[in-house]
């Protein structure tokens, strides 16, 4: 890979998505055992720190240049960036047409898949490195502070 690795691999097939500290994100052929394609911005080299998510044919991961990318997951071209306050340590989590991602800002960013748009934010009022996990129509997220919040729809009473 010609660098390190901070993040975990996503795996779709035969490929392997993984950002490195050369500032790149790389799909890698397992199978041949060869990069396929190698994504590296040309205006802002810093390193990838988080893990990709995959949702149909995008790559979507944060950046220490304070932006979250979404790729093609094909050929590694740029769909969409989205720019944030602070480094994106965290790895995006992808829920049918929304990424869920955080960033040391402090905020928590609902985009959408597509565009890259955002859809909502909150402010957690700490930094934030820990990735979102959704599960049972929940999303949970923790602090650099030790907050843990939880979100999802509000459950009616009878």
């Amino acid at each position: 890979m010609g660098s390190y690795s901070g993040a975990s691999a996503a795996i779709r097939g035969n490929l392997v998505f993984v950002g490195t500290f050369a500032n790149q994100v790389l799909a890698i052929d397992w199978t041949a055992a060869r990069i396929q394609w190698t994504y590296q911005p040309a205006e802002r080299q810093f390193p990838f720190y988080s893990s990709a998510a995959i949702a149909d044919e995008t790559i979507v991961i944060g950046g220490r240049d304070r932006l979250v990318h979404a790729l093609d997951a094909r050929t590694g071209t740029l769909r969409w960036t989205f720019a944030t306050r602070g480094r994106v340590d965290s790895s995006p989590a992808i829920a049918g047409d929304r990424v869920f991602v955080a960033s040391f800002d402090g905020m928590l960013y609902a985009l959408d898949l597509a565009s890259g748009r955002r859809l909502w934010e909150f402010d957690a009022g700490s930094e934030i490195s820990a990735s979102p996990a959704i599960g049972e129509g929940r999303l949970v997220i923790g602090t650099d502070d030790g907050v843990v919040y939880c979100f999802g729809r509000k459950e009616r009473t009878p």
